[in-house]
C-alpha cells in the first residue's frame, strides 16, 4: 500500500546514490579505477595524522562498500609508512586474483 497518491515525472537516482555507511575518503572510486587499470603498481593514496588500521583492514578484506564487488577479481594490498613530516603515508596496489597467494 502506498502512502502517496501523487503522480510525479521523475528519473530514479543513481544506483549507488543510497549507499549505507560512510563514503570512502582514502580509497575513493577514482583511486580504485586507477589502481585497477595499473595492477601491481604502488600508489600513495593518502597521508593522515594517525595510523589507519581499521581502514587498512577494511580495504584488504574487501569489506569497504565501493570495492566489495571486486572480491572475485583480486585484492588490494595496503602499507603505511611514517614520512619525514610525521604524517602517515598510505600506499596501495591492486593484485589480480590469479596472482593472489592464498596460503597465508
Amino acid at each position: 500500500m502506498t502512502s502517496k497518491s501523487k503522480l510525479v515525472r521523475q528519473n530514479p537516482p543513481a544506483s549507488n546514490h543510497s549507499r549505507k555507511g560512510k563514503t570512502a575518503t582514502i580509497l575513493t572510486d577514482e583511486k580504485v579505477e586507477t589502481l585497477l587499470s595499473t595492477p601491481y603498481e604502488w600508489y600513495l593514496i593518502a597521508s593522515c595524522s594517525n595510523w589507519v588500521s581499521g581502514v587498512k583492514q577494511n580495504i584488504e578484506n574487501m569489506t569497504q562498500t565501493n570495492i566489495r564487488h571486486l572480491k572475485d577479481v583480486g585484492k588490494f594490498e595496503v602499507k603505511q609508512r611514517k614520512n619525514d613530516d610525521g604524517e602517515i603515508d598510505i600506499y596501495c596496489r591492486f593484485i589480480k586474483l590469479e596472482d593472489v597467494d592464498n596460503t597465508f
